[in-house]
């Protein structure tokens, strides 16, 4: 049987070493505490030299409430996942946003493949984030099926309807498909770039021909179900469109977008889908992106005899 003083000493001796163990878990979290400061201190260092915020544009949307309206899900996903604040920056037309890029109006651009091409030409140190691979990305001929133009070679003499200047599957692709079928653009054929209202123009027959993307002949043939129409020249597949980067931008920051994008890819999908004004990217995959990847995007402006410089 233990002796009292003997019980005492044991119990001192059980309340040191507790508070001995107390005194060591304050330390390691304060330590924990500190380092986590650190870090934080030392990123915070790192990101010195970042921007306030990024400007975004799309140079596919024109105005500030339809890029609002288009792209305000992608907005806040973007800022969660790059951490930074988005600002939006309206173009007017799909070619400017290689002057905003050159004037440092713009940090990030969401560009068409021929857009790129031109932005890289402008603006050569500009950086590839992530490319969006588009499901049925490819130009496409089409005549009604009542017309006697069954291939492209038929297309001689006839009226076009295409989209707007510089629209990859609506312009660039479609005057490239022609050229190597050597048809002249300007003198073998009349093509009108009506923009959207390429499509009345063709259902109306005011031209007999009409050159978009072929989604846009999917979905031209379920409205119409009552019309007949045939593709009588399908192109290539056309290069992804892609986020670029201001070369204005610091290397660490550029590089964190680019992780953080492709590792997020899904969410941002989809909040670029989830407005229903993006359909183009239905089935569309985030991916990496080169430059070489749009030299036919170059090639095609070549054969064209336009200047990719020319804003």
């Amino acid at each position: 049987m233990l002796k009292p003083k003997g019980l005492i000493g044991i119990l001192g001796t059980v309340v040191l070493l507790g508070g001995c163990g107390g005194e060591q878990e304050g330390d390691d979290q304060e330590a924990t505490a500190q380092q986590a400061e650190s870090e934080e201190t030392e990123e915070e260092g790192d990101r010195e030299d970042w921007p306030d915020e990024i400007r975004f544009a799309d140079t596919g949307v024109e105005g500030m409430e339809e890029l609002q309206r288009q792209f305000e899900p992608f907005q806040e996903e973007l800022e969660e996942t790059i951490g930074m604040d988005i600002e939006f920056f309206a173009v007017t037309d799909r070619t400017i946003g290689s002057t905003a890029m050159e004037y440092d109006q713009v940090d990030v651009l969401l560009a068409g493949p021929s857009e790129y091409a031109q932005i890289k030409s402008v603006v050569p140190d500009t950086e590839l984030l992530a490319g969006i691979e588009r499901d049925e990305y490819h130009a496409a001929f089409i005549a009604h099926e009542d017309s006697d133009i069954g291939t492209l070679a038929d297309v001689e003499g006839h009226s076009i309807a295409m989209k707007d200047p510089g629209s990859t599957s609506g312009h660039v692709g479609p005057s490239e498909m022609l050229i190597d079928e050597g048809i002249d653009v300007d003198e073998d054929v009349d093509i009108q770039l009506l923009d959207d209202a390429r499509f009345d123009a063709f259902l109306n027959r005011d031209v007999e021909v009409l050159a978009t993307g072929i989604k846009d002949y999917h979905e031209m043939v379920e409205e119409h179900e009552d019309e007949g129409f045939r593709i009588i020249a399908e192109g290539e597949t056309l290069p992804n469109d892609v986020f670029v980067a201001s070369p204005e931008l610091p290397d660490d920051l550029i590089e964190n977008m680019r992780e953080s994008i492709l590792e997020n890819d899904e969410a941002l999908l989809d909040s670029i889908l989830v407005t229903g004004e993006n359909d183009k990217y239905v089935e569309g995959t985030f991916t990496e992106a080169s430059d070489e990847d749009y030299d036919s995007m170059r090639n095609a402006y070549e054969e064209l005899g336009l200047d990719l410089s020319e804003e």
